[in-house]
Parts: structure tokens; sequence; C-alpha cells
């Protein structure tokens, strides 16, 4: 079996083989999206895309896309996405595919050999939540960006939920971003990562990954804790696996 369990040997040898693929194609590519970054990030990021795409296929995984509103793909959004596993953010790319899209990673994601790397110097939003005044630069860099018309998006759980949990605490710096700068906060649901890559494992399985794109969320007259609870019973509301999980979204917030 795969996706967490070790399975025969010719499973895990072609999970090693893989693996060892996606370690070559990063540090491939890496240098080249750093390069052209220099010059035109939105550039670099469309090269991105031919990173997904490429190890998307090598571990056959297709990704859907459900829209439930039209979006502006000219117009900025905070998109806000629930996080179960590495494969999430490979979905996302693919499901908003016409936008600009720069993450916000806690720093230790930096720390990572190449990838890391690659991520500090390709514009994305590096955020230090030990260093409260690193953190609040960061965010104002964000909105620099959403003013350039480049959207951001955020895993306000801050961190992959575990298997026994529908959603974690919700963080906050998210929503704030949303609210400075005033541009909606668009929900999304990413359901069936979790059984391609559970946390914790490296053995990847083929399958499929649903997005659930929800309608953009206007920011202007609310507040953090309307916007945070508006976009956790959304998620809840669309997770295919938490009609047992319905933690109170009080507690979360």
């Amino acid at each position: 079996m795969r996706g967490g369990v070790v399975g025969s040997p010719a499973v895990m040898l072609l999970s090693a083989l893989q693996f060892l693929i996606v370690a070559i194609d990063t540090a491939l590519i890496a240098p080249v999206v750093v390069a052209v970054a220099l010059f035109h990030e939105n550039a670099a990021y469309r090269l991105c895309h031919v990173w997904v795409r490429f190890n998307l296929f090598l571990y056959g995984v297709r990704v859907e896309t459900h829209r439930l509103a039209a979006l502006d793909p000219r117009r900025p959004y905070v998109f806000a996405s629930n996080h179960r596993s590495q494969f999430d953010i490979l979905a996302v790319v693919v499901a908003l595919h016409e936008f600009q899209l720069r993450w916000v990673a806690k720093v230790e994601l930096t720390r990572v050999p190449v990838f890391g790397w690659a991520l500090k110097h390709t514009g994305h939003v590096i955020i230090d939540r030990s260093d409260h005044e690193q953190a609040v630069a960061s965010l104002r860099a964000a909105r620099a960006k959403m003013d350039a018309g480049v959207s951001v998006v955020i895993f306000p759980e801050g961190t992959r939920s575990g298997a026994d949990q529908a959603l974690l605490p919700f963080k906050k710096g998210g929503f704030m971003l949303a609210l400075e700068t005033g541009f909606p906060i668009v929900p999304i649901v990413v359901r069936g990562s979790r059984q391609i890559l559970p946390r914790g494992s490296w053995q990847a399985s083929s399958g499929t990954s649903d997005v659930v794109v929800g309608p953009p969320i206007p920011v202007a007259g609310a507040s953090r804790e309307e916007l945070m609870e508006r976009v956790w019973r959304f998620m809840l509301d669309h997770l295919d696996d938490a009609s047992d999980m319905r933690p109170s979204a009080v507690a979360a917030l």
C-alpha cells in the first residue's frame, strides 16, 4: 500500500525513485527560477507551474477544481486554504492557474535544502512568528505585492492537520492582512490530499485531489473574528470527512 503505509519492496523502490526525481528536478529548476525572479517575478512564478505539473504527473495525481463563484484574475485576493498534505500547495497552484500567487510561509520552510532557498528569493512572504517586528514588515511587503495585482495564499492553520483533525485553530495574520488591504478573502478546501500523502510520510500514492474554491468574502465592515468564523465554517461545510469532527468555531478563534 502507499500513502504512508509501508508496502512491497517494489512499491518502496518506486517511491524512492519518485522522491529522487523530485529532488533532482527541484535542484535543476530552483536556480533558474531564482535567476529569472531577479528580473521578473511573474515570469519566475510561471516557471514554477512547470515544476508543479511535472511532479503531479510523476506521482499520477489529478487536480479537479470546483469554483462556486467567478473570480477576476486581474484582481488581488487573499486565498485561505486548509492544509493536510504537501500536495495542497501543488493542487492550489493548478486550481488557480491564471493567478499570480505568493505564499505566506513560515521562516522554518526556508531551511529546507534548495526549495527553501528558492522560496526565499522568489517574492514569497516569509513570516518569522518569533519576531513580531519582522512579521509586521513581511505583511506590509505582502500588501505592496497585492497593490501590484498579486494574490496571496495563506494556510490559516499554520501547519498540516493530523489524521484525526478536521481543522486546526486559525492563526490571525492572514486575516489582518485582508482587513488592512481591503481585498476579499476567498476560502479554499483541498480534499483528498491526505490520502495521497499523509503528514509524516514520504510515500505518495496516485489519486485525485479536489479543490473547492469559494466565493469572495468582502472584508469591509467585518471584524477579524467574523472573517475567521466565515472561513472556518466554509471549510468545515466542504470537507468530505468533517461531519463527525465539527469542533467549536469559537474555541478555534
